[in-house]
């Protein structure tokens, strides 16, 4: 008998994080390369270890590595790790900004092990004015939430260790000490990252790939108007960017700095976003890159329109390079959908989507590919998802009938791929590159970035190199970090985080500096951010009027909603590209809620058989409306914890277009409800059986204060 075939599984994790360097201090402005780096960086490869027979592919950037090499070698100084060092009485207000912004804008499951987390959390979130509830903090609390901070950010492997297991288990009452132990065996575990994938690698547990150094979307660094082929409509800037030696260098410096990190030489690459074009394919073969990853909408949109599932699971060949097309599906539920599952439906339902795709492939040729960042997503998971990777990867060692593979090894069993005769241009982001460009905010940034090219595009070109911070050819690498997508990622609308400000300013910053080197002075606009001229990015808007919609679950006019409060659809630091929810519009009058939840499809579908909705409230009393259909009646019942305690007397719901929900101020706890002004959050969640598909929004609460007199006096119009 043959061998019995088997189906290929490639997983690509990408690390990646941008350069969060302030030029001019030097001091890396936020904390996220220390923070995953500790939580994910080095767990990910114990986790492989753990499982000999895995094979996994990871993409590391170089723009990451380098500040992974700064933090080992202590070169540069972190602000989150100066501040958080301070002496309470030593903090500014601009500190206690900076501390309560960061410290408490962890995900919930990272902050649920730690009571005395969340109990400042509460406290602070208590107060309606947030400069009150600084002010509330005594010098013991600051000093809890800093080790409490670096505490939840401890990943399995550092979890364990002995000194941290007693730090946990101390619970509060930190002093300094205990902070100052914790970043020393954060420093210890950063520096074994590098050996660590070196290690895996040359097991050949793990292929290692990299990316163009910064992270540019280099198609679009190739030449901007790529963005009309991949849109035709698409709005540009009004002066174009075309610098392909620009794309090059990050291509060629990276590679180098790659290559000088781990001793090797990358066979692929993940492109920046996914990012490709016909332009860029010649750049990085010239480097000996002999395949890309990028989403299956590319491989859509390059035959044509259609794509069968047997294409989607094929390799294929254009200009000398291999691609390979990612499994959206499997991508997109590891990514936001299984954090939310128990392991062992998450596990079963990945190996049942797997076999079939095994059952259904027609040859050993057949790969698919399952690829996202390699660190976001664990924040959702409960302990950081290494419970879910653990068993993940059991389950794919124990499967005879499919094969964990690294890329290039396909390459070298399978050849190239066939034939792809055109290359349609795109992102793993809808397949075009509006996330980064077409948006008014996006276009001002591509202005900016375009007029500091122009001004160093005809100097020398001195040698560039990343050993040290910026390099001997330190003009040309600031542009090269203004040139990082992840800026053109939160400018204007589609994207929100806590720290907008801090990525607006590091862009512009770099741009300044292009300037101010060469002894020029910058732009007055470089003095603005961004998004000021226009657009607000905060994704939620007050209610200004009382309203009293009648509940039927359908759009019946413009009117019937006018004055209410609302939460658009805005993607977080993950971007998920089928969501559920399109937005929450909410409001009041004296006597009850009213909330109105939008789909991207209609919801009455969503909520037969066993679909469900949940608005889960954290504010004024912890508890649920949960909406279901009983007997065929669609209901509204009030949960505490997960449990049921009936129908809400005077509720009413209605889910045909949309979902409209009325609560009596009864459903909530009369003596909390009885002295207005009340602070009332909530967000809502949409599953189906005993699994969650989504929660929205993704990673905060919809905020709104309830108190009619007041409302009354100060919202009004003729």
């Amino acid at each position: 008998m043959g061998r019995k075939r088997k189906l290929s599984l490639a997983i690509l994790w990408h690390m990646h994080q941008p350069p969060y360097e302030e030029p001019k201090s030097g001091c890396h402005l936020l904390p996220w390369t220390w923070l995953h780096a500790v939580k994910d960086y080095y767990d990910m490869g114990a986790l492989v270890r753990r499982h000999p027979r895995m094979r996994v592919n990871v993409n590391f950037t170089p723009s990451l590595l380098h500040q992974l090499d700064q933090y080992a070698r202590q070169a540069i100084p972190d602000r989150t790790i100066e501040v958080l060092g301070k002496d309470p009485a030593r903090l500014s207000s601009a500190d206690r900004e900076f501390l309560l912004r960061t410290c408490l804008g962890v995900a919930e499951p990272m902050a649920a092990r730690l009571p005395r987390y969340r109990e400042i959390g509460d406290r602070y979130r208590a107060f309606s004015d947030p400069r009150e509830g600084a002010a509330s903090f005594g010098p013991q609390d600051w000093v809890d939430l800093g080790v409490l901070f670096l505490l939840a950010w401890c990943g399995t492997t550092l979890s364990e260790h002995p000194d941290v297991v007693a730090l946990a288990r101390k619970g509060r009452g930190y002093d300094r000490t205990d902070r100052e132990r914790l970043l020393e065996l954060g420093r210890e575990l950063i520096r074994g990252i590098v050996p660590l994938y070196r290690e895996l690698s040359a097991a050949g547990q793990v292929e290692l790939s990299t990316s163009p150094f910064f992270h540019p979307l280099t198609p679009l660094l190739i030449s901007n108007e790529v963005a009309i082929e991949a849109r035709p409509n698409a709005a540009l800037p009004d002066v174009r960017f075309a610098a392909p030696e620009e794309a090059e260098r990050q291509i060629r410096l990276g590679i180098e700095y790659f290559r000088r990190t781990f001793d090797e030489a990358p066979r692929g690459m993940w492109p920046p976003e996914g990012g490709v074009s016909d332009a860029l394919l010649p750049l990085v073969a010239a480097r000996g890159i002999r395949w890309l990853a990028t989403d299956e909408e590319i491989l859509r949109r390059s035959l044509g329109g259609e794509c069968s599932p047997e294409e989607r699971r094929s390799a294929w060949e254009h200009d000398g390079v291999t691609l390979f097309f990612r499994d959206r599906v499997l991508s997109d539920h590891v990514g936001f959908v299984y954090s939310r599952w128990p392991v062992e439906a998450a596990v079963a339902h990945f190996m049942e989507s797997l076999r079939r795709h095994a059952d259904a492939a027609r040859d050993d040729r057949a790969i698919v590919l399952v690829a996202l960042d390699g660190e976001n997503a664990w924040e959702f998971y409960p302990d950081g998802g290494y419970p879910f990777l653990d068993a993940l990867y059991g389950a794919i060692e124990q499967a005879d009938w499919v094969e964990p593979v690294t890329l290039a090894g396909h390459v070298d069993r399978h050849g190239p791929g066939a034939p792809l005769d055109v290359l349609s241009p795109g992102t793993w982001v809808d397949g075009n590159f509006d996330t980064w460009i077409g948006d008014p905010a996006k276009n001002r940034a591509w202005s900016m970035l375009t007029n500091a090219y122009q001004v160093v595009r005809d100097l020398p070109t001195g040698e560039c190199r990343m050993d040290a911070a910026l390099g001997s050819d330190p003009t040309r690498c600031h542009l090269m970090r203004a040139e990082a997508s992840d800026w053109f990622w939160w400018f204007g609308k589609g994207h929100s985080s806590i720290h907008e400000r801090e990525f607006d300013y590091l862009f512009r910053q770099n741009l300044r500096m292009v300037y101010e080197r060469l002894g020029m002075p910058p732009p007055q606009k470089l003095d603005r951010p961004v998004g000021a001229e226009g657009e607000s990015n905060l994704p939620i808007v007050a209610p200004t009027s009382f309203i009293s919609p009648a509940i039927t679950g359908r759009r019946e006019g413009y009117y019937k909603w006018v004055g209410a409060g609302r939460c658009e659809f805005a993607h977080g630091s993950i971007h998920r590209l089928q969501p559920v929810l399109s937005a929450i519009r909410f409001g009041f009058d004296r006597t009850h809620l009213f909330i109105r939840v939008d789909g991207f499809e209609p919801l009455g579908p969503a909520l037969d058989g066993d679909g469900w909705v949940r608005i889960q409230f954290v504010r004024p009393t912890p508890c649920a409306a949960l909406i279901r259909r009983v007997d065929g009646v669609l209901t509204v019942e009030k949960a505490v914890n997960g449990d049921s305690l009936g129908r809400v007397q005077g509720a009413e719901a209605a889910a045909v277009e949309l979902l409209e929900v009325s609560l009596p101020t009864s459903f909530f706890d009369p003596i909390r409800w009885s002295a207005p002004p009340i602070a009332i959050e909530f967000f809502v969640r949409v599953g189906r059986g005993d699994l969650e598909v989504e929660r929205f929004p993704w990673d905060s609460f919809i905020a709104m204060e309830f108190d009619p007199d007041s409302f009354a006096l100060t919202n009004w119009f003729v």
